[in-house]
C-alpha cells in the first residue's frame, strides 16, 4: 500500500488510470504513479479517453515524454529477450516468459509503451539450468547476484550495455508447493515470435502468479499489511484482457486448500474497487477479508501503525500455515510446526537473524 496520507491519491490515480476523473492536484499524483511505476499505464489510458483535452499541457508534455522513453527501452528489451530465447532455443530450451517480460508479447497492455519493468523474468526446467547460464555467459551476461539452493530463481544474470538484467527462475515463487513450475508448463501455450519459441502461462496461472507475488512472495506483503498498487492494477488487467479465460474456481479452490481464500477475496476486493472490473469470485468477501483492507488503509495512514504491521508480518509471514504444512506435513499442529521450525532457525541462525528479521523493510 503507498506510504502515509495517500489513501485519497491512490483513489485519483485510480480514476486517472481508468480514464474516468482528472486529479484537483496533479503533482501528488504524478509521484505516486512515478514511485509505483505506473506513470506510462497512466499516459494510455488518459490519451484514449476524452479527459485528455482537458489536461493541463505540462502534463500531458511530461506523460508523453516518459510513456515515449519507456517504449522506447521496451522494444530495446524485447530485442534483448528475442536474442536470448534464440540462443536458449539453439541449446534445445524452450524458456517460459513471466511477469513485464511476458507483456511484452502477450499482453495484458494495449501498447508497448504502457507497462515498466525492472529485469526480464525467464523460467527453465530445473534440469536445463546449467545449460541455461552457459548460454547466458556466452552471450556476455555474467551472474550480478545469486541467491542461493533453496530460492526459487537462481540468480539475476546482467550485461553491459543492455537495458534489463536476465531473472533466471527455476521456480515461480519461493513458496512453490503453492504453484509449482512443472505444472504451470504443463497448462501453458507454446508461442513463436519474431522466429523464436518459448512457453506463455495460461491466463489462470497468470493471474495466480499476480496473486502470489503481490501477497504471499518474498516480503508476504499479506502479512505485512501492504497492497502494492501496481500489481493491483496488473491484477484488473489481466481480468479484464482473459476473463472468459481464467479459471476462477480453480483459483479459489487451490488458494483455499492452503487457506489463502481469505486473502485472495481481500486482494481482489482491493483490486476491483480501485480499477474494476465486476466481483470475479463465487464467494463475497467475509469479515476478515474486510478488515485486512481497513488494515492496509490504517497503516497506510500512520507510521507506528506501519511499524508494527510490518514487524508483525515479518515474524506470521515466515509462519504462515501453507508453509508449515509444506516443511512438516500433516502430522501435529499448527501450534508445534511452528514452535518447532522457530527452534530449528534460532538453533541454526541465531537470535541475531531472527531480530535482523523482524526488522526488514525491504
Amino acid at each position: 500500500m503507498p506510504v502515509r496520507a495517500q489513501a485519497g491519491t491512490v483513489r485519483a490515480l485510480a480514476s486517472a488510470l481508468r480514464g474516468q476523473a482528472l486529479p484537483a492536484d496533479w503533482t501528488p499524483l504524478l509521484g505516486l504513479a512515478n514511485q509505483h511505476l505506473l506513470t506510462p499505464a497512466l499516459w494510455t489510458a488518459l490519451d484514449a479517453s476524452p479527459l485528455r483535452s482537458n489536461m493541463p499541457p505540462e502534463v500531458v508534455d511530461y506523460l508523453q515524454v516518459l510513456h515515449r522513453l519507456n517504449g522506447e527501452r521496451n522494444h530495446v528489451i524485447r530485442a534483448q529477450i528475442v536474442e536470448l530465447v534464440g540462443a536458449l532455443n539453439e541449446a534445445a530450451i524452450e524458456p517460459m516468459l513471466l511477469k513485464g517480460a511476458l507483456t511484452l508479447f502477450a499482453g495484458p497492455y494495449p501498447d508497448i509503451g504502457a507497462r515498466m519493468m525492472r529485469d526480464i523474468d525467464l523460467l527453465v526446467p530445473a534440469a536445463a539450468r546449467d545449460t541455461a547460464i552457459a548460454v547466458l555467459n556466452r552471450k556476455g551476461y555474467i551472474l550480478a547476484r545469486g541467491y542461493g539452493e533453496e530460492h526459487h530463481a537462481f540468480g539475476d544474470f546482467a550485461r553491459s550495455g543492455s537495458p534489463a538484467a536476465v531473472d533466471l527462475h527455476l521456480e515461480l515463487v519461493d513458496p512453490r508447493h503453492l504453484l509449482r513450475a512443472a505444472e504451470v508448463r504443463e497448462r501453458a501455450t507454446p508461442h513463436e515470435a519474431d522466429g523464436v519459441r518459448f512457453f506463455v502461462p495460461s491466463p489462470t496461472d497468470r493471474v495466480v502468479h499476480n496473486f502470489l507475488h503481490a501477497q504471499i512472495h518474498h516480503l508476504g506483503h499479506y502479512y505485512r499489511g501492504e497492497m502494492p498498487v501496481s500489481q493491483l492494477h496488473e491484477f484488473s488487467m489481466l481480468a479484464r484482457s482473459f476473463g472468459g479465460s481464467i479459471d476462477w474456481k480453480f483459483i479459489e479452490a487451490r488458494l483455499e486448500a492452503h487457506r489463502l481464500g481469505a486473502a485472495l477475496r481481500a486482494y481482489v476486493l482491493a483490486a476491483t474497487r480501485l480499477f474494476g472490473p465486476s466481483w470475479p469470485l463465487s464467494r463475497r468477501p467475509g469479515l476478515r477479508s474486510r478488515l485486512h483492507g481497513l488494515r492496509c488503509e490504517l497503516q497506510a495512514a500512520s507510521p507506528v501503525l506501519d511499524w508494527i504491521g510490518v514487524t508483525w508480518g515479518n515474524l506470521s509471514g515466515p509462519l504462515a500455515w501453507h508453509r508449515m504444512r509444506a516443511l512438516h506435513g500433516s502430522s501435529g499442529s499448527a501450534f508445534g510446526w511452528r514452535c518447532r521450525h522457530l527452534a530449528r532457525f534460532l538453533g541454526k541462525k541465531g537470535a541475531g537473524a531472527g531480530l535482523a528479521r523482524l526488522r526488514r523493510l525491504a
